[in-house]
């Protein structure tokens, strides 16, 4: 067996505990469902686990080595990833009270909720330094293919947070729909939902790599 049932349960169990311990992605698929509805929440989430799948590959072939190496990538990706955040936050802020609510308002579409996520994702260097240091512990040199145990692994740590994230945006999604309905509810919620892309944003610009 590739991977033995033992150290695959412990790695199973690991993944739910960490993927249901709020943190940055779980804020993030929220503050979207929120936004946008349960959709918007469930998307958000698709496009946090692309880009971990992301940070995966990259750590099979072993270029994540370098954010553990350079502080300079290290500190380029974190500030591209706050800048980033920053941007969408404002964005936010800057919406005109009940605009959600107004349905000739165009929302941003659903790609774009997709990519934000993604890209939120792949630009927290702090994910990177999480696969390569997570993942092979349970890694055994006897069980084949290294690359091959890193990739199932990362499949399923993949899979318990997109269930996970999932759950939280399309709860959010529920709850931010009917306020929604209330234009000083809309309000609010621009508000609420651009102070947690902002303090995200905060969170990553002052990550110190370990």
């Amino acid at each position: 067996m590739l991977i033995e049932a033992g150290p695959l349960g412990l790695f199973v169990l690991s993944a739910l505990a960490l993927n249901l311990t709020p943190g940055p992605d779980m804020l993030f698929t929220t503050a979207s469902g929120l936004k946008q509805g349960p959709r918007a929440g469930i998307v958000a989430a698709l496009g946090i686990s692309t880009g971990s799948m992301v940070h995966i590959l990259l750590a099979i072939i072993g270029v994540t080595a370098i954010f553990k190496t350079s502080e300079l990538a290290f500190d380029v990706l974190r500030f591209a990833g706050a800048g980033y955040l920053l941007w969408i936050g404002i964005r936010s802020f800057s919406e005109r009270a009940g605009d959600l609510s107004r349905p000739h308002v165009k929302p941003a579409s659903m790609l774009t909720v997709f990519r934000r996520g993604m890209l939120t994702n792949i630009f927290n260097p702090k994910v990177a330094l999480f696969f390569i240091a997570f993942l092979p512990q349970f890694v055994s040199v006897n069980s084949g293919s290294i690359a091959l145990q890193i990739l199932i692994l990362g499949l399923l740590f993949n899979l318990t947070g997109l269930l996970c994230n999932g759950a939280v945006g399309l709860f959010s999604g529920g709850a931010g729909r009917l306020l929604l309905q209330r234009p000083t509810a809309a309000k609010w919620i621009s508000r609420i939902s651009g102070t947690i892309f902002i303090g995200l944003a905060i969170r990553l610009a002052l990550t110190e790599r370990a």
